[in-house]
């Protein structure tokens, strides 16, 4: 007798999906990356019919929202009152990396991997995904590099692992809002970590005052908020003539339009005014021997 289940099979994801998915090496992965991916539920199982008509069900409700999209004056008031809890939370329990955790990382069941939904029992799993990345990415791109700019560094979780990676870089914080410089300096001060924060708005950056020559310059889940007003930050860069830049961004030039998480993903994207057209404008200054893409 046949009995019929509805259990689908258990994945992991693991050091060699990370390798893949960001094009490196063993040698490119931090010394501790095998330790920490170890500490990790990252147990997950693809989600089926049900759950995915679930998931697209609750994003296309999203997306026919009135309180969608936001005006720049309406992000600014939210980020800011996000940073004054994070730093209201590091000053009575201590500077760490969840006490900076932004509270827009919500804990879920369900992941886009691999473009397919999967479903996981650790609903932390996304944020515990996108640390790993982080470590990656700082070891990867700015462990050559003594001085990194971010750009839109929020509530400085970013700036705190690169200090707690390599003690001895120069980094400096540049975001729009004033607790965010707060923060950055709160942290320097306390911690003795070479961290300065600076005001910059990255819809009018001050071209008379572009960053040093030669330094890295990082943005992560920061240009997301400038749509398509990306071409006073473009000249700014420009202008800087930094070593190297490294976005960590939604790119919706990335998206398949024939997937349908993807699609729905552009739509929403779209509907928020997420960051739209950078990596087109990137790859006509490349055409014109203006920068060069490492990767993308």
């Amino acid at each position: 007798m046949k009995i019929a289940s509805n259990l689908l099979k258990e994945n992991k994801i693991e050091k060699k999906d990370f390798m893949r998915m960001f094009n490196c090496r063993l040698s490119d992965l931090p010394a501790d990356f095998s330790s920490f991916i170890a500490k990790i539920d990252t147990r997950y199982k693809e989600a089926g019919k049900r759950r995915t008509s679930e998931y697209m069900l609750d994003v296309l409700k999203k997306i026919n929202s009135t309180q969608i999209a936001r005006t720049k004056e309406e992000n600014l008031e939210v980020f800011e009152k996000g940073w004054k809890e994070n730093f209201e939370a590091i000053k009575r329990k201590g500077i760490t990396s969840d006490n900076l955790k932004p509270a827009y990382f919500r804990l879920g069941k369900f992941l886009r991997f691999n473009n397919r939904l999967i479903i996981s029992g650790n609903l932390n799993l996304e944020y515990d995904l996108f640390t790993l990345a982080r470590r990656l990415i700082l070891h990867k791109y700015l462990s050559s590099f003594t001085t990194v700019y971010e750009i839109g560094c929020g509530s400085c979780q970013n700036l705190f692992m690169l200090s707690e990676l390599y003690p001895q870089k120069n980094l400096f914080g540049l975001d729009w809002s004033t607790t965010s410089v707060e923060i950055a300096d709160y942290i320097a001060s306390s911690l003795e970590r070479n961290i300065k924060g600076e005001l910059f708005d990255m819809l009018n950056p001050p071209m008379e005052k572009p960053i040093k020559r030669g330094s890295a310059i990082i943005t992560i889940h920061s240009l997301e908020q400038i749509g398509t007003e990306h071409g006073k930050l473009l000249s700014f860069l420009l202008k800087s003539r930094p070593g190297l830049v490294v976005h960590y961004e939604p790119i919706l030039e990335f998206y398949d339009e024939n997937n349908l998480l993807d699609y729905l993903a552009i739509i929403y994207s779209k509907k928020r005014n997420y960051l739209d057209g950078y990596f087109t404008s990137l790859r006509n200054l490349q055409e014109q021997n203006k920068i060069k893409i490492i990767e993308a």
